[in-house]
């Protein structure tokens, strides 16, 4: 994780995304349905089974090539007075934005691990993992109006820049982070 500062007062954060043993797995099972596919079909049609077994395996190398990439992941948040800006880089190369949203917005915040976050996960739209892992309970998440879709749920690791760089521009998230600092959040 790192934090980078600008002089126009941007805050923003890098959080890499562990990598996942079911792309390892995907990868595997791409080669190995490339060539048992090759093998059924020589089975059941002889020689003209090598045909299409190069078209086999160049499509496996690609599934395999972006399995890999879509499995390397890193987060970027940024918040520059007040919006808090989330995109998702894919190896390094592709970037796609996740969302931009305004402190303000922002109706519900607190740690993945406390009761009103599985309440908040039900009622939402759709919840967005952005963090490090599907799995840390040490995570914070918010819920924001999504355009026209109803409310979604973000999950995300911020340190404590980008939590201040927030908190300053949304009373829920100040409440949250003052109560958390003097230890009657846990």
């Amino acid at each position: 994780m790192g934090v980078l500062f600008d002089i126009m007062g941007t805050v923003e954060q890098f959080v890499k995304k562990k990598s996942s043993k079911l792309a390892a797995l995907l990868i595997i099972v791409y080669f190995a349905a490339a060539v048992l596919i090759t093998f059924g079909i020589y089975k059941l049609a002889g020689r003209i089974a090598f045909v299409p077994a190069p078209f086999l395996i160049i499509g496996a190398i690609l599934a395999s090539m972006y399995t890999r990439m879509m499995s390397r992941v890193e987060y970027e948040y940024s918040v520059n007075t007040g919006a808090l800006n989330i995109d998702a880089i894919y190896d390094q190369k592709r970037r796609k934005h996740i969302i931009n949203v305004n402190a303000s917005s922002i109706t519900q915040f607190g740690r993945l691990c406390d009761d009103d976050a599985k309440q908040a996960a039900k009622s939402a739209q759709k919840v967005v993992y952005c963090a490090s892992s599907d799995e840390n309970e040490q995570a914070y998440y918010f819920v924001c109006p999504n355009e026209n879709k109803g409310d979604y749920m973000y999950v995300f690791e911020p340190d404590e820049q980008v939590l201040h760089a927030i908190e300053v521009y949304n009373p829920i998230i100040n409440r949250y982070v003052l109560k958390y600092k003097s230890g009657r959040g846990y």
